[in-house]
Order: structure tokens, then C-alpha cells, then sequence
């Protein structure tokens, strides 16, 4: 059995006969946790607003059921009931639905049991710690052999480490003599403890942000209301851009305070705040981060990441929370624009949202101070236009990671002309693929070659591009203005330009994983 409690909580309060769905009325959790799927009376501020969560419990057990006894704080009444999820289903030509509950049957409605003996012998049977203090105890028998002591720990650990920190949530895991407590005092050790130190930089760095520095602090104005919002220089304060980007190019930790109004359709706008914490990481190329709504761990796998920053952007703002909140799927992963309860609530809700979301992307790139003079291989990771003496050199860098080969090399070179630049070319991430577009200057290449690949942790991915991953001519998607594909295959394009401003759109990548592009002129001149 997978015993659940939960202290310090009010329990399941409201009528247990209630049977119907009420708009208006008093809040009723008993009835929205045993009679309702789908739809959930939280409030603004709670975590969990979709009514799904608790379907975890039946999808645990391997007899798709569970047990729960709840002490309720207002009134202090202990209600014991079961559910089972089943399929809807036939028995001698009845139809059943599909849920089948544990209690007392009255009048075609099951209501919990109270008396002290069942429920004590409840508690006794199953170890309960709960006796008469308030909160809900979820017994699952017979739960799913892959749910273990080492996969609860790290769960915790990943998805609630920040109000692990704050001190807002202990955890108690036992099992058999074993007994595992996360707390805000040992969350490191216990992170080595159980072998996930990938995570260990992003909790140092929460902790320090508990109570940064004064000097290490800065705090960013709201946009002006009415308008989309935009994070820029201009929200800074006098002096402090240039003195957080001193303190950032030393590798030293950053807490931003940053404001942003958040408007219902039927109220006057509210100035909120959210929390960025960044620490500059140049061993960790990829960069690394992540949202936290209330305590919950929002991945937001779609969002922009900046490459070699460590960073934490925090909301507690009630405010803005429901507003994040709002735009959160079920699994609370990440915040989409199309959200049904987000879409036609708010003012601006779209640009408000990429406004706290693309935070971590936006400030990194204002506060890294840009390197004197040219340097020819800043965007070499994401976007590469090369010469032809550089891309046809028979010892050039993907050839020699494709062969294991050491890259030649050739003592003083003689120069060769470097053929035009075009005016603008940008590559831009877009959802499940890579956006091109370009305003080529005349006398710029025309034919270009463009190669793409999921990142790999070692190696050249190009090199160890598989047609397991995609196929450009199979599975790809693109679609361009200006621009005429003459090749696709693998994972290879050979496109040519017509008209001076094109533009290409290239989908259906995997959006999960991390994509490369690669691009280089096949003609030194048009």
C-alpha cells in the first residue's frame, strides 16, 4: 500500500450529500474531490485549480482504487469513503458508471462512514498518523510496482524543492525501517544522498536567493499599463544596468525584482512582482532554469533558455499567480497562451505572459556586456555562415568529428577574399522547428545549404544526425516566400533565393528536444 498524509491542512469540508454542481453557494471540497472530475472550486491563489490531480490516486493502483479519510478543521467530523475508476462498462445488458464508491448507499447516494470504530480500525489498519488532527489521509493498495522510495524522493525533490527551502513543506517518506526526511536543512545532503546532484547548482542558487546581498539586488519598474508590455534597459534604475552587468561578467549572483501589471477585463489593473535570481555558468553551455508558481515547479519546456546562465524566476505575488495559474495546463508544466480559463479573462494576456516567461532570456542578454571589437564565432552554436575555403578545407571540425579524425591545420594561410555578408539574416526558434528570414544585400550567395540535428551530450550532433530523428523530405514541414527548395534529404537542405527579403518557416521537429542549425552559402557570390 502508498499511504498519503497531508498536516497543517483544513481537511475536506463542506456537505457530504451533495450530489449536484452548484455555481453559486458555499465552497464544498468534500463534493469536488469524490463527486466531480474536471472542475475545481480553488481559488485564485491555490496551487491546483483544474479538479485532475486527484485522478493520480485511482491511475496508482493497479486495482484502479484508493481510500480516504479526511478530519475536517471547522467541525472536527472524521468521513472515511473509496472510489474506484473503471471503465464504463455492461453487466446482464445493464450499463454501469465507471465510478463505484466504498461507504454507506442511502437513496442511490454514498455517503461517508463516521462511525469511531470503522474508523479507527481504518486507522489502525493501515499505520495511519492522522488521529483527530485535520487533513486528508489517501490509502492506494496494491500501487504501481515502478512507484518506489528512491522515485518519491527525487519527485519531491524536483517538483517542490523551493518551498522545501522556504520552509512552507517538509516531507516524511518511510518505508519498512526506512525513513527519509526533506527539509529546508538538508536538501543538498540529500541530494547526494540519492545520486541527483544535476540538481544541486539550482538549489544553492534558490537558497542564496532566500536573502541576496543588498549589492547583488535591483528592482525593474512596470511597464506602463494599456500598451504591451516590453522588458528592456529603460526598467532599470539610474546606474544599476551597468553595475549588475559588472557583477555578472565577474560570475556573481544577481536578484532581479521585476514588475509587470496583470488586468482583468473587468477591473482597473494591478502592479505585480515576480523574483529572477541568474548566475552566470560558462561550463554549462546548454544553461539551465526554471519556473516556480506558489511553490510548483513549472518546467515550461517551450520557453527561451539563455545558453550558459543558471537562473530561478519565482512568483508569490497573489496576483500575478492566478494569472500564471490561469494559463497553466493540468500537469502544470507549462503556461500556454490558449488556455480556456486564460484566453478571454485578461487584458493583454498573451504579451503579459511572454513578458514574465521570456524574463530569463531577455535580462541575460542585457546583462552580458558585449565583448570589445568582432568576434566571428558569437552565434557559432546557433546559426554558422561560412566561407568556402572554410567549408570545403578537407580537415575542417565536423569532418574530423564525423571521421575521429584530429582537424588539420595550415601554417600561415594565404588570404583570400571574404565574400559579401548579407545585410540580416536571423534564425529564430519557433514552436517544433526554426524560422529564417533575410534581407540579402546584392552581390550576397543566393544558394545556401541549411543542416539540422538534436543536440546531443557529446560529439558533433550533425555527425550523429540519425534518419530515426527526422527526414526533411518525409516529416518535415516547410514552407517559404522567396525562397525555392532544390534539395531535401535527411537531414539536409539546399535552398535557393529569388527576391532580396525572404522568408522560410521549417516545423514539426520534435519540440522536446533541443534542435541545431546549421547554415552556409554553396556560392561565394550571387
Amino acid at each position: 500500500m502508498l499511504v498519503i498524509e497531508d498536516f497543517g491542512t483544513r481537511g475536506l469540508e463542506g456537505d457530504p450529500r451533495q450530489y449536484e454542481d452548484t455555481d453559486g453557494g458555499p465552497r464544498n471540497d468534500f463534493y469536488y474531490f469524490w463527486r466531480n472530475v474536471g472542475r475545481s472550486r480553488k481559488q485564485d491563489v491555490d496551487r491546483g485549480r483544474w479538479g485532475l490531480g486527484k485522478t493520480v490516486f485511482a491511475a496508482a493502483s493497479q486495482l484502479q482504487a484508493f481510500f480516504g479519510l479526511t478530519v475536517r478543521a471547522g467541525d472536527g467530523r472524521a468521513l472515511l469513503m473509496g472510489q474506484a475508476v473503471l471503465r464504463i462498462h455492461r453487466l446482464d445488458g445493464r450499463r454501469f458508471r465507471p465510478y463505484g464508491y466504498w461507504g454507506r448507499h442511502h437513496d442511490g447516494l454514498t455517503l461517508p462512514v463516521e462511525t469511531g470504530e470503522d474508523v479507527h480500525a481504518f486507522q489502525t489498519l493501515f499505520r495511519l498518523q492522522r488521529k483527530r488532527r485535520p487533513g486528508l489521509s489517501i490509502v492506494v493498495p496494491y500501487p504501481d510496482d515502478e512507484i518506489g522510495v528512491s522515485r518519491l524522493v527525487r519527485a519531491c525533490l524536483h517538483h517542490y524543492f523551493h518551498p522545501l527551502l522556504t520552509g512552507r513543506l517538509a516531507v516524511t517518506i518511510e518505508h519498512g525501517d526506512e525513513r527519509i526526511v526533506l527539509e529546508r536543512t538538508n536538501l543538498e545532503r540529500e541530494l547526494q544522498r540519492n545520486r541527483f546532484e544535476e540538481l544541486l547548482p539550482l538549489v544553492r542558487l534558490a537558497r542564496w536567493g532566500l536573502a541576496p546581498e543588498h549589492e547583488a539586488r535591483a528592482s525593474l519598474a512596470a511597464p506602463p499599463p494599456g500598451r504591451a508590455p516590453r522588458l528592456g534597459a529603460e526598467r532599470f534604475r539610474r546606474h544599476d544596468l551597468e553595475r549588475l552587468r559588472r557583477r555578472h561578467d565577474d560570475g556573481r549572483r544577481i536578484a532581479l525584482d521585476i514588475g509587470i501589471q496583470v488586468q482583468r477585463r473587468d477591473s482597473s489593473p494591478q502592479e505585480c512582482r515576480f523574483r529572477l535570481l541568474m548566475e552566470r555558468d560558462p561550463e554549462n553551455r546548454r544553461g539551465e532554469g526554471c519556473f516556480v508558481r506558489q511553490g510548483i515547479t513549472v518546467d515550461n519546456p517551450a520557453a527561451r533558455r539563455p545558453r550558459g546562465v543558471r537562473w530561478l524566476l519565482v512568483v508569490d505575488d497573489p496576483v500575478l499567480s492566478a494569472f500564471l495559474g490561469d494559463a497553466e495546463n493540468p500537469a502544470h508544466t507549462e503556461w500556454q497562451r490558449s488556455s480556456p480559463k486564460f484566453k478571454e479573462k485578461y487584458l493583454l494576456g498573451p504579451s503579459t505572459l511572454d513578458f514574465v516567461r521570456s524574463a530569463p532570456s531577455v535580462l541575460a542578454a542585457l546583462l552580458s556586456r558585449p565583448a570589445e571589437g568582432r568576434d566571428p564565432d558569437l552565434l557559432r552554436e546557433l546559426f554558422s555562415l561560412s566561407s568556402m575555403a572554410d567549408s570545403e578545407m578537407p580537415g575542417s571540425e565536423d569532418q574530423a568529428a564525423a571521421t575521429g579524425e584530429e582537424p588539420a591545420t595550415i601554417a600561415n594561410p594565404p588570404e583570400e577574399p571574404v565574400p559579401p555578408a548579407p545585410e540580416a539574416i536571423t534564425l529564430a526558434r519557433v514552436r517544433t522547428g526554426f524560422r529564417i528570414r533575410g534581407k540579402l544585400t546584392d552581390g550576397a550567395p543566393r544558394r545556401y545549404e541549411i543542416l539540422a540535428a538534436y543536440d546531443v551530450l557529446r560529439g558533433n550532433p550533425f555527425a550523429r544526425y540519425s534518419q530515426w530523428d527526422f527526414r526533411m523530405d518525409h516529416t518535415i514541414t516547410i514552407r517559404a516566400q522567396g525562397v525555392r527548395v532544390l534539395a531535401r534529404a535527411g537531414n539536409r537542405l539546399v535552398v535557393e533565393v529569388h527576391v532580396p527579403e525572404f522568408d522560410m518557416l521549417v516545423t514539426r521537429f520534435d519540440e522536446r528536444r533541443d534542435l541545431r542549425v546549421r547554415m552556409r552559402p554553396l556560392e561565394a557570390t550571387a
